[in-house]
């Protein structure tokens, strides 16, 4: 397998999913219920609809594959359901500024000890681009605390205006600014909407998955599945 340019999803690929989402999330829905003086709605609940469990995200909820506006829609539908009178926009907003202003909480760690030395090797040959279902702040601010921000000549965020994934809108738009054709692109991810956009956008995909669970669902739906981001560039030689 080979490719002339690489788009990264981040969380789960890039950063540990778990590390920074599961705290932010707690930290923000408590900042939601507070703001609300709704203290007696259990945070845990929330969480599982979020696709939560003992700490740990499914790579098929919506907190690791879906927008804010998905998880707001979530968090209106439990607020409703406790009595709570709140429009869905006003509960969408609620939820966006918590995230934004609770993004400091979460741990950045690397999906693995050598990701700077990983995308640095890719970078000599490649063009490298991310797209992610996450806002512009927080994405620089991961990215950034990485030190792994200048590496990239793309990163796609969700921005409101741009289209999200699966929509293959980010790597079209790519094709365009970095002049390699869709056929010579792979996209690197670890979610079934990584997959999805890839197949709408006609690339190949290679999905990060460190769990046997994951590795099962991603196995028939992948061209390759790694275990450890670190092996990309020898598999891309």
């Amino acid at each position: 397998m080979n490719a002339d340019a690489i788009i990264f999803d981040k969380d789960g690929t890039l950063i540990d999913f778990d590390a920074f989402w599961v705290t932010v999330s707690i930290k923000a829905l408590e900042d939601v219920l507070k703001t609300l003086n709704r203290t007696d709605i259990p945070i845990c609940e929330i969480l599982e609809a979020f696709g939560v469990q003992d700490g740990v995200t499914e790579i098929n909820g919506v907190l690791c594959k879906g927008t804010y506006e998905q998880m707001g829609e979530i968090v209106h539908g439990i607020l409703s359901k406790y009595g709570c009178d709140i429009s869905r926009s006003e509960t969408i907003s609620l939820v966006i500024d918590a995230y934004n202003k609770n993004a400091e909480a979460g741990e950045v760690k690397p999906i693995c000890p050598d990701l700077p030395e990983v995308l640095t090797e890719l970078k000599k040959s490649k063009k490298l681009a991310v797209v992610t279902t996450d806002n512009e702040q927080i994405t620089l601010k991961c990215l950034k605390k990485l030190g792994i921000d200048e590496l990239f000549d793309k990163i796609y965020t969700d921005d409101g205006k741009t289209p999200t994934k699966p929509n293959p809108f980010c790597a079209i738009d790519f094709e365009a600014l970095s002049g390699v054709k869709r056929e010579r692109m792979i996209m690197v991810g670890d979610t079934m909407t990584d997959v999805k956009f890839a197949r709408n956008a006609g690339i190949a995909v290679v999905c990060v998955a460190k769990t046997e669970k994951n590795r099962a669902i991603l196995s028939p739906v992948a061209d390759a599945v790694i275990s450890d981001l670190s092996t990309l560039p020898s598999m891309l030689k």
